[in-house]
This record gives structure tokens, sequence and C-alpha cells, in this order.
């Protein structure tokens, strides 16, 4: 099957060629530095030390890779690869200083190994589901070292690599480890592969930041809707123009999760005729419904919130992080589709520190409720807080592996 897979990806080239071009035109490719997707560079490859490379396809993924980073960037060089140009711009302007950032090449063999010939990594570190044939077989033939970091397979990706699950042990075979990010990613990838599948927690879990809780003694709550995708805005708008009425000094700050979304998300706001703006605007302090235009505030706005209601989980996404919201000390309310996050929201639950909302229409009596009871605020709040100090991930076995690996290797 691999050889079929090569010869299509030769075949779909001048396909890849022209959605490239497209993709410049439309913004959502870099022009300057495009041709990195074909495996070129403009850098000079750093001396003196050895190189890890670890991708992470989008910003999600990248920030899984914080902890890796900050314990390898002393020792070694580190080579970040992305597909999206959200995520190159995101880790250049966050981690610049320690890392070498360029563009995933696209999954065809000569690409593939124009790209290692140049940078000739001695690990590498894959990180979440973004599993691309030609790369990793490339780099089981080549012998470099490889590991598969908080591997996730969603249940609508895993029913349809259950077809194929002789393919999916041929590429895993490249990873001497395996590490899936939760129990249920565990059993599913179990189910696909032969390589014994481990579990060290969630990798996006490792140090997390302590945000100063908010102790504000305003009366006024504030509420962030948070991480919402396509749709989501649409389906729970009418329950919180419900609530905006009914309480009118309540602040609602929506951060959507693709920021570029965000005009639409206005144009949405707007034709209902609510007191809508954008952060970026220059007097944004006096409306009610503030739109989050802009990455890298999530966290000054959980810090300012009360109650956060997590995007992502009333369309089928699979929820988000709740950790982040737990640690600033906020009540946390989820949808549904969670399978992202399972395992946690469900001991979450089980520990009454979050409330799991079955569709968009509960979610207007549940905020009311929190509004109008304090001690139940409070509490959700309390027991959040305190689930957010638990271990969630164990580092220091990982560096064990990794390390281990790198002392092998020398």
């Amino acid at each position: 099957m691999h050889k079929l897979y090569k010869i299509i990806s030769y075949f779909l080239i001048p396909l890849i060629k022209i959605n490239t071009f497209i993709r410049i035109l439309n913004k959502k490719e870099d022009k300057i530095r495009y041709r990195e997707r074909f495996g070129f560079t403009n850098l000079q490859k750093p001396m003196g030390k050895e190189l890890i490379w670890i991708h992470a396809s989008s910003v999600g993924e990248f920030k899984s890779s914080d902890f890796l980073i900050n314990n390898f960037s002393n020792n070694y060089n580190i080579l970040i690869t992305t597909t999206t140009k959200t995520a190159a711009d995101y880790a250049i302007t966050n981690y610049g200083d320690k890392i070498i950032h360029q563009y995933a090449p696209y999954d065809v063999t000569f690409w593939i190994n124009k790209f290692l010939d140049f940078w000739q990594p001695k690990l590498v570190i894959w990180i979440e589901s973004d599993l691309w044939p030609n790369t990793i077989v490339r780099l089981r033939e080549r012998k470099i070292a490889s590991v598969f970091l908080n591997a996730r397979i969603s249940p609508k990706s895993f029913n349809k690599w259950k077809y194929f699950s002789s393919y999916y042990k041929f590429i895993t075979r490249t990873f001497f480890a395996i590490y899936a990010q939760s129990q249920n990613d565990l059993k599913r990838i179990e189910n696909l592969t032969n390589n014994e599948v481990g579990y060290l927690g969630n990798l996006k879990l490792t140090n997390k930041l302590r945000i100063v809780p908010n102790s504000s003694s305003s009366t006024n709550i504030n509420i962030m809707i948070a991480s919402t995708h396509h749709n989501e805005e649409e389906l729970i708008m009418p329950y919180i123009e419900n609530i905006s009425k009914k309480y009118p000094l309540i602040n609602f700050f929506i951060t959507p999760r693709h920021p570029e979304r965000s005009k639409m998300i206005f144009e949405l706001f707007s034709s209902k005729k609510l007191n809508v703006g954008l952060h970026s605007g220059i007097n944004n302090s006096k409306f009610q419904f503030l739109i989050i235009d802009s990455f890298g505030k999530m966290d000054e706005f959980y810090n300012k919130s009360d109650i956060v209601i997590l995007g992502g989980s009333f369309t089928n996404n699979g929820g988000h992080n709740p950790i982040e919201a737990a640690v600033a000390n906020c009540a946390i309310l989820t949808g549904p589709h969670i399978f992202n996050w399972q395992n946690l929201y469900e001991d979450m639950i089980k520990k009454n520190c979050c409330l799991m909302i079955k569709n968009s229409k509960e979610l207007e009596n549940n905020i009311i409720n929190l509004i109008e009871d304090k001690n139940l605020i409070s509490k959700l709040k309390q027991n959040a807080l305190a689930f957010s100090e638990s271990v969630f991930f164990d580092e220091d076995k990982l560096l064990s592996v990794i390390n281990s690996k790198l002392e092998y290797n020398a």
C-alpha cells in the first residue's frame, strides 16, 4: 500500500504546487518562505550542537512542545516545523531565540529527502495526530530515532483507520516509543498498531502557567466564550443575548479559536443590534460584547472572567483544554462534544469542577443559576482551581526516555 501512496503523491505534485500558490494569494501561505514546503531553506544550519527536530502542525500542537523546548534548547539545536502560517508566527514570536523554525515539507519523498539531507536530525519528536506516511517511513529507512508524543486519534479518524490498520501498523513501526495523550486515545491506538503504547499524561498540561486568580470584589460578572468554532456563535447566541438583556451589567468576551473569523462574528452580533466591538479597536472598553481578534490574549481574559464557556464542544470538534480556565479560578461550562479531552472532563465532572451542557438550549438556565447563586459559582470555581493543582503529566519519565535515546545514539 505504501508504494501506491508514494506513486499517488508524485502524481499530485502539480496539484500541490497549484494549491500552494492559491494559498499564497489567499494569504494562508507565507509568500516569502513557501519554498520551505518543497524542502528548500534560506538558513544556514547552526554548527556546534546536534539537532532535534520537533514537528507540531498547528498552534495547539506547538504549545505542547513548550516543555521540550525549554528542557533541550540549551544542549541541542531545536528545529520546529509547523504547517500553518499562524503556528509559524506564534512560534517565532514566542520562542524565536530558542528555536529554528521551518515550514514542514510536503509529504513527497524527494522534498523530504532534501529537507533531511540538510538538517540531519539526531532525534525526531512527532506531536499529536499529523501522520505523514512518506516522511515517517523515510525516517525509519534512514534509521533516525523517532518518538510519537501526545498521540491522539479521534473516534471519527479511528473508524476510518480501522479499514487500513495494516498501513497504520506499517507507518508507526518507525517510532521507538508512542505515548498517547489520554487513556481513550491509548485504547484506540493500541487497536491499530503493534507497538506498545504508553501513557504519561497530556503534554499540553506540563508546567501549567500559574495565573493570579481573579479576586475582583466587583459585583459584576464577566463571561468568556472561549475557543469557539464555525457555527458555535450562532448556536449559543440567542441564549447569551437573553442573558445580556436580563443582566445588562454583565460583560461578555468572545475569543474565537481562529481570530480571522472575528469580522464575521462581529457582523453576526451587529445584525442582532448587540453592543459589540473588537478588542483591537481604540475604545474597546465600552462594549458589552468584546471580540478578542488576536492571538496571545487567552490567559489575560481567562483571568478577567468568572464564567467560561468552552467552545469546540457544541459542534463536533472535540472540545478544548479546561485546565487553562481552571487555573484562572473560573466556573467552567462545556458542551457534550469533548472527545479530545474526554478522560479529563469525566474526572472534573465527577469532582464537581465543571458543568456539561447537553445542548445549547440548557446554557441559559445554567448560567442564570450561576449568576443568581453566589455559593454555587464560588464552589465550582474553588473546585476547578483545586483540580488544576493536580499532576497531569510524568515529566521526569519523558525526560528519562528521551535522554536515554539521545545517549544511546551518541
